[in-house]
């Protein structure tokens, strides 16, 4: 018999997790702004408080759970990410027991879009606190910011790694 032609079978590929596939443990909160994120099972906005026509934010979190994320839209803004979290942020933060900042303020990029990192520690409720902040500009003068706060010792537990790695793959916005 003369050899065959046919080429073995390729083989097939498993289909690899979604980017928008969310972990155990997570949901997704679709706010009444317009913006949309996972966050943790049980997790809901504690406050939310409104500038008309200029901003509003919103702090997410459960009872009994130290950690918070916030979300804030803001329709003023400077051209620079970075300007934005060194002149018009820190200087309101410095008024906290133990700020201190970590690091440099860096530039990255978003979205497709201009923004920049802020990490910091301050002193809430006798507890040292550390927040990281992004904020990134949308266009017309408009961004948003979200910050994971946790306890400073906790910050760098997997599950709080996780839950930041899947606030900032989840996070779509909308100025509402």
């Amino acid at each position: 018999p003369s050899p065959s032609s046919t080429a073995p079978p390729s083989p097939t590929a498993t289909p690899s997790p979604s980017r928008t596939a969310l972990p155990l443990g997570f949901r997704r909160y679709d706010a009444p702004e317009g913006f949309t994120i996972a966050v943790p099972e049980g997790w809901e906005p504690l406050r939310t408080t409104r500038v008309p026509g200029l901003a509003y934010r919103v702090v997410l979190g459960a009872a009994g759970d130290p950690r918070t994320l916030t979300v804030t839209y803001s329709e003023r803004l400077g051209p620079d990410p970075v300007a934005i979290w060194r002149d018009d942020v820190e200087p309101g933060l410095r008024r906290f027991v133990g700020f201190r900042r970590i690091g440099d303020i860096r530039p990255t990029t978003y979205q497709g879009r201009r923004a920049a990192d802020f990490e910091w520690l301050a002193e809430v409720r006798g507890t040292v606190q550390r927040t990281f902040g992004r904020g990134f500009l949308t266009g017309d003068g408009e961004g948003f910011s979200l910050r994971w706060t946790t306890p400073a010792d906790d910050f760098d537990d997997a599950a709080n790694r996780q839950a930041l790695d899947v606030f900032l793959r989840t996070f779509r916005g909308s100025a509402g």
